[in-house]
């Protein structure tokens, strides 16, 4: 032995002394040696491999005086909360835990969290540092157990901490500074190997959901790790069922340190009382000729397989009906574990067994499901063979003979033309679920009463919130409730077809297979995009997608949430729903399949009848009749085998010191005003904040309403260095500035207060008094419909200049869309800010409106009009309604817009009588208009604004040459006019 092998076997005397002084457990073992009878020969010697006697361990524990400090005032008697009603048989377990570890078995909801908060008061009380960690291997079962110690023990906030897999900060200190922990098994694993939590100060553990303590699960590693160091701490173990066989109950005892076990069952004395009526109705469900047809074709085509499995002596003589899939993987799997076995026939065997396994698959779906998920599997499997075969990556010619049968082709066409009718029925069970939901809320049971069905299957489940919900019955509102894992997605045969297809070496191959993979890719999301497009217009759109993608934490909490406040009256659940989770009080529970686990059945039925009288529904088909009955029977006898101590227990540590007997005291315990709040909580993630806050220091905060602000007094300001009757703020340079207008006869009068500055632009003079009143009443009837005199600007004011840019000031409080502008004429004139300003409320053109106005509608053109005047279409005030004369203005314009002749011969005319005055031709008198230079001419036109053709027609003469000229020099070329 080297130097290295003494150090370490030095290194493990010295812990093993350094275990025995921390631990108070001692073992003292007694070997006692009794002899057997052998077997012997004729010549009385005994035969080889007999043993003459064996060895008989006996070991006797005993604990010394603990380890943790006591409050030895408050040993003498421990507190019994009368805040709820007493039940005989949670105070004998309470007292029973107290004194040894415990594994308490009771019927879902008949109060193992008081139990477990009672006891962990108690031990709060007799220590004075020693720490209590509660575990629960769900977040909901960690919140639930803090409402209900908070809400029945009233341990001070400031002792308690919450430790989740995300609360990492501080986890040290958090440890030191706490007494009361609620936890996950896992976390407080991981602190022990990391020496963050010191396992001696441990007192007391409890252990929720207790039967998952086998195997490495965390709560055996858990209590194990503790042993290492500290023997003197106690375990409550909760459970509803202990196992499901004696010997995962008698491994749970082991893993957990259990020294006895406190088991209720519903039939139990002291918890009958309690229990509300169950009334359970089994009912078995035959199968229809469609699925009877299909399990034929079925057998027909597996039928040569079963023979050469039966004839190999791999699987046991059966109907092709009869095969089971868990009885094919068994057998597979001790063929490939078979050493002795060859390999071409260990294969050969395997492949037989694989494909009796799917069949039993399929049996199983079609029986118990239905034909709609006895199809999805079928096809996958079909599918994913087939296409692997028919590229030479599969050479298993025993499924192909199964696959490739004839008869199967049949079944699909078969298949497919029931799956297209949306009202057919996969099952018959279907169909008891309709007329069961049906006749429960035809009973005015609408608003209150809830309903789950159970099943195992994610696919089934979907199916029946389809069947469910295609009753169209408005008080009938289904949901499904599944876990977190996303769906299993099915063979994709188009993707391994291309992963296997010549791929092509040149660069431009293989740039071209990544723009078809993108393509195809861009055509399964629009796809995918497509189908929940679909999804959100379907009422079952939300449980479609939570099939698809998985329901997170924050979604089952909200689905239980709006299952609690009726939005949704009937729960589809998988087996999440059977364990831990605070469903709320349930009426009526519909088993669509069971198991041959126990403990699965009693949870499910264990979701009714708490407060009040509930209804199972059990619905058999096929052999679950016959599963459920003997699942049940073993769990009887399961029981009875526990009461008559067929379970070997462990020694545990009193604790308290021998001479104590602590004594019972009922007390009532009045519950602060934030415990009574967190007792009351409904919502997971709030109870779970509200922890974490007192974990941390902090007040915990309550949500409350959010309340509107009310806006704050402008504060005062401070005013003594100010002079008397200062105007305090920001002033406006313009309102400092002396303001005046000039009245009629030419007298400046100061202005109080502010005047909106207008900058105008200017207008050339309007040489006839007709034009001036034409644009004047333009003007004011497309600004406002009040008289507004737009010559209270004197033309003095205005002056003129060389051509230059005009002011482009726009008043920004007035937005006025651009329009085009056609080039002016003459000279242009600069804006000049009048000293007259008026008022703000005065009707006014601004500056762009007259810009527009002055270059569409020149003064020096008189009256003509060139363009559509839409001055309804950049002012505020466009729609008032105009005058009868600007109405006809605007009409005229219109019908020259649309080339009206009538119109386009009347203007013109118009046009040549307006260019005659202007150039002299023609005069004007007072009763009639005539051309100077044909003093004999009698031509004469009436004295009106407009000149209709037929008005000159009547008075048309002859005219001689001289005349005629001169009206076609008048008219030029834009005449119609035939004289």
């Amino acid at each position: 032995m080297d130097h290295e092998d003494l150090d370490l076997l030095n290194d493990d005397e010295e812990f093993d002394e350094l275990y025995e002084k921390t631990v108070n457990r001692t073992v003292v073992e007694t070997t006692t040696r009794r002899s057997v009878p052998v077997q012997r020969d004729l010549m009385n010697n005994v035969l080889p491999g007999e043993v003459p006697f064996y060895n008989e361990v006996h070991r006797e524990v005993s604990y010394g005086p603990s380890h943790h400090s006591f409050r030895t005032e408050e040993l003498d008697y421990y507190v019994y909360p009368t805040n709820l009603q007493k039940r005989t048989y949670q105070y004998d377990i309470v007292r029973e835990s107290l004194l040894q570890n415990v594994l308490c078995a009771i019927p879902t909801g008949m109060g193992k969290t008081f139990i477990a908060s009672t006891v962990m008061l108690n031990f709060f009380r007799w220590t004075k540092t020693a720490k209590i960690i509660f575990m629960a291997p769900t977040r909901p079962l960690v919140a639930q157990q803090i409402q209900a110690c908070l809400g029945i023990t009233d341990i001070p906030n400031d002792e308690t901490a919450i430790l989740l897999d995300k609360s990492r900060k501080n986890r040290e200190t958090i440890w030191k500074e706490k007494r009361v922990f609620f936890a996950t098994p896992q976390v407080v694993e991981n602190d022990l190997k990391r020496g963050v939590l010191d396992p001696k100060e441990i007192i007391c553990i409890v252990i929720d959901e207790a039967h998952r303590g086998i195997g490495s699960y965390a709560y055996a590693n858990v209590v194990q790790f503790i042993d290492r160091f500290n023997t003197s701490y106690r375990v409550l173990a909760l459970t509803a069922t202990p196992g499901a066989t004696l010997e995962n109950v008698q491994e749970v005892v082991d893993k957990l340190n259990i020294s006895k076990i406190e088991l209720r069952t519903e039939e139990s004395a002291d918890v009958l009382r309690y229990m509300k009526e169950k009334h359970k109705e089994k009912i078995t469900v035959g199968l229809s000729m469609e699925i009877e047809d299909i399990i034929e074709q079925l057998g027909i085509a597996i039928m040569p397989v079963l023979k050469q499995a039966i004839e190999l002596e791999i699987y046991d003589h059966c109907a092709p009906s009869q095969i089971n899939a868990f009885v094919a993987m068994q057998k597979s799997q001790k063929i490939i574990t078979n050493p002795s076995i060859p390999e071409g026939i260990k294969w050969r065997d395997f492949f037989i067994l694989q494909l009796l396994n799917h069949m039993g698959q399929m049996l199983k779906r079609i029986k118990i499901y239905g034909i709609r998920t006895f199809y999805s599997y079928f096809k996958n499997k079909y599918n994913e063979f087939t296409t692997k075969y028919n590229l030479g990556k599969s050479t298993n010619k025993i499924a192909a003979s199964f696959y490739y049968h004839p008869i199967l082709r049949t079944l699909r066409k078969q298949c497919d033309a029931y799956l297209e009718d949306p009202k057919f029925l996969g099952h018959d069970k279907l169909q008891h679920i309709r007329d069961e939901l049906a006749e429960f809320f035809s009973e005015g049971n609408a608003t209150m009463s809830r309903v789950i069905i159970f099943t195992e299957l994610r696919e089934s489940a979907l199916e029946i919130v389809k069947c469910v919900d295609a009753m169209d019955d408005h008080h009938i509102r289904p949901h499904i409730f599944i876990g977190q894992a996303r769906a299993k997605e099915g063979f994709d045969d188009v993707e391994f077809k291309r992963k296997n297809q010549p791929k092509g070496r040149k660069k431009v191959d293989r740039l071209k297979r990544q723009e078809e993979d993108a393509e195809i890719e861009r055509e399964r999301q629009k796809k995918k995009d497509q189908e929940k497009l679909e999804r959100s217009a379907s009422r079952t759109g939300s449980s479609e997608d939570a099939q698809i993608n998985g329901m997170t934490q924050k979604q089952q909490k909200d689905i239980i949430h709006r299952f609690k406040q009726g939005e949704y009256n009937v729960l589809i659940c998988t087996s999440i729903g059977e364990e831990g989770l605070d469903i709320g009080e349930v009426d009526l529970i519909i088993c669509y399949d069971t198991t041959s686990s126990p403990i699965k059945n009693i949870q499910r039925m264990g979701r009714t009848g708490r407060k009040r009288h509930g209804r199972i529904m059990l619905l058999f088909s096929s052999n679950e009749e016959r599963k459920f009955e003997k699942a049940m029977e073993d769990y009887s006898n399961l029981q009875k085998l526990i009461g008559q101590n067929y379970i070997t227990y462990k020694k545990s540590d009193r604790i308290l010191p021998p001479e104590i007997t602590p004594r019972c005291v009922e007390e009532f315990i009045p519950i602060n005003e934030q415990n009574e709040e967190v007792s009351h909580m409904g919502d997971t993630d709030e109870v779970i904040r509200y922890a974490t806050q007192c974990m941390l220091g902090k007040k915990p905060k309550l949500k409350e309403k959010k309340k509107v602000k009310k806006p704050e007094p402008p504060k005062s300001i401070k005013r003594f260095f100010m002079p008397s009757n200062v105007e305090t703020g920001i002033v406006p340079a313009s309102n400092l500035v002396e303001k005046c207008v000039i009245d009629s006869t030419g007298k400046k009068i100061v202005v109080d207060g502010k005047i909106n500055n207008v900058t105008r632009e200017p207008v050339k003079e309007i040489k006839t008094e007709g034009t001036r009143r034409i644009v004047d009443l333009i003007a004011e009837d497309s600004i406002s419909d009040n008289d507004v005199d737009l010559h209270a600007i004197d033309d003095a004011n205005l002056k003129k200049r060389n051509v230059c840019k005009p002011s482009t000031t726009v008043d920004k409080k007035r937005k006025i869309q651009q329009q085009p502008t056609a080039p002016s004429k003459g000279e242009e004139l600069t804006a000049i800010k009048s000293p007259q300003s008026l008022p703000r409320e005065l009707p006014v053109l601004t500056p762009s409106e007259r810009e527009y106005f002055e270059t569409h509608y020149r003064p020096e053109a008189s009256v003509s009009i060139d363009l559509v005047p839409h001055l309804d279409f950049a002012t505020k005030t466009g729609q008032v309604g105009h005058s009868s004369l600007v109405s006809s203005i605007i009409s005229l314009a219109s019908r020259l817009k649309n080339n009206d002749r009538s119109t386009v011969i009347d203007m013109n005319r118009t046009k040549c009588i307006a260019r005659g005055l202007q150039s002299g031709v023609v005069k004007e008198d007072n009763s009639e208009l005539s051309i100077m230079d044909e003093p004999n001419s009698s031509a004469s036109f009436p004295n009106t604004s407009v000149v209709t053709g037929s008005q000159l027609m009547a008075d048309k003469k002859p005219l001689d040459k001289t005349t005629q000229a001169i009206l076609d020099q008048l008219l030029d070329s834009d005449s119609d006019l035939e004289l």
